[in-house]
Order: structure tokens, then sequence, then C-alpha cells
């Protein structure tokens, strides 16, 4: 993770310090916006999932949530006013929750149970309709994520706590709003969904507890530089 978090600051220097202001006296005015060609950017935003660990008849809930943000690339085409574009991303993540249970209401009543979003990307069409330098559009493609949480040893055999940690791939769909201030520099705010299917607990003595499947919200504002 510390890697990633390297990579993703050195980026976001890279394009709000360097790019961006090397181009900054000398962009073209919000008139007569076209939206083709490729960009760079940096997104921040706030992430939430709501989680379920089973185990023996009993169920219990708890939320995780906490910052996401990171960098994307992406390329558009224009025709007309119809924009069509694809978009990757990847996102360091601090969404994270736990929960100690009621008694005997396993699987989380003696040590807890916690579950964590490391990181995560998308790879995504998008598909929007301009009004000058005004872009709504909707998202959707393949989605990456390491993912980690644990059940306390009630649910364990009573030989220690188990637990999952995966690098899954699942799907994100989404919609967001763009807005060009120039020819270079625009603006974004964005929703995702993002379903990173259903990992499963290690144990050596089961039955095993087992969770839902792991699909978080995300919203998330950004910033391009066009080139």
């Amino acid at each position: 993770m510390r890697s990633i978090a390297i990579l993703i600051a050195g980026l976001l220097a890279l394009l709000t310090g360097s790019a961006m202001a090397a181009d900054a006296v000398a962009v073209a005015p919000a008139e007569g916006i076209n939206w083709s060609g490729a960009y760079i950017g940096g997104v921040a935003g706030y992430g939430w999932k709501s989680d379920t660990y089973h185990y023996a008849g009993n169920s219990v809930d708890f939320d995780s949530n906490g910052f996401v943000g990171g960098v994307t690339a992406g390329y558009n085409w224009q025709r007309g006013q119809i924009v069509f574009g694809v978009e990757g991303d990847i996102s360091y993540a601090d969404m994270n929750g736990s929960v100690v249970s009621s008694f005997l209401s396993a699987p989380c009543f003696i040590e807890g149970c916690t579950a964590k979003v490391d990181w995560f990307g998308t790879g995504r069409a998008r598909v929007g309709y301009a009004f000058e330098n005004f872009l709504p559009y909707a998202t959707g493609g393949f989605a990456v994520g390491h993912v980690k949480g644990s059940a306390d040893l009630g649910a364990c055999g009573f030989v220690g706590t188990c637990s999952y940690s995966d690098t899954r791939w699942g799907w994100s769909a989404g919609a967001g709003v763009e807005w060009a201030m120039n020819q270079q520099i625009s603006f974004k705010a964005e929703y995702l969904h993002v379903d990173l299917g259903r990992p499963s607990f290690a144990t050596s003595n089961p039955p095993d507890p087992s969770t839902d499947r792991i699909g978080f919200d995300t919203v998330r504002i950004g910033i391009n530089y066009h080139f």
C-alpha cells in the first residue's frame, strides 16, 4: 500500500505542478470546447459499504467507510454533441469497519469482526452528451480491488481468528458531470458503485463463516488535464 500511495502522490504532484502550471497562461477559452483527446487527472472522495457476516444461523451487520483517492487517465471521442470515452483509474482506499456483537452472537462476539478495502481500480467506458463545456455522462466497466476481513475465534473452531485477504475482480457502474474551465482544464463530480463479489474465509475447522458480496459506493471529485 505504501508504494501505491507514493505513486499516487507523485503522479498528482506531476499533474498539478508541472503540466498544468506550464499551460496555465496560454489556455483556450471555454467557448467551443471539443472534448476529443487524451487526459490525465486526480480524484478524491469518500467510500462506504455495508458488511454482513454469517455463521451457524447468526448474521452480524456493520458498516465500513473512509477516504478514497487516486489517479485517472482516459481518452474521449466527440461526434456532434455525443462524447464516447474510455477511462481507467487506480485509487488508494481506507474503507474499514469493525464490530463486537452481543454475547454468543457468533461470528463477532469475542474478538469482533473487521472488514477493509485497501485499494481498487476500474476500467470503464463513458458516454455523455455535451452542452458546450458541460458534460453529463454514464459510465461502466470492470473493477479490481484488494479486500480483507476477519471473524473471531468463536466462528473459527476456537483456533484463533479466521480471515480473508484477496485481490478480486468485478464490475463498476455510475454517472457523473464534468465541467471544462477551458480546453485544457476540467473538473468533475462522480458517483461510482463497485462490486467485487464474495470472498471466502479460510479456516481449518469447518463450517466456515461467510460474507455477503462486497459492494461499495463512492462519491469523488476530480480534476483533469486534457492534451
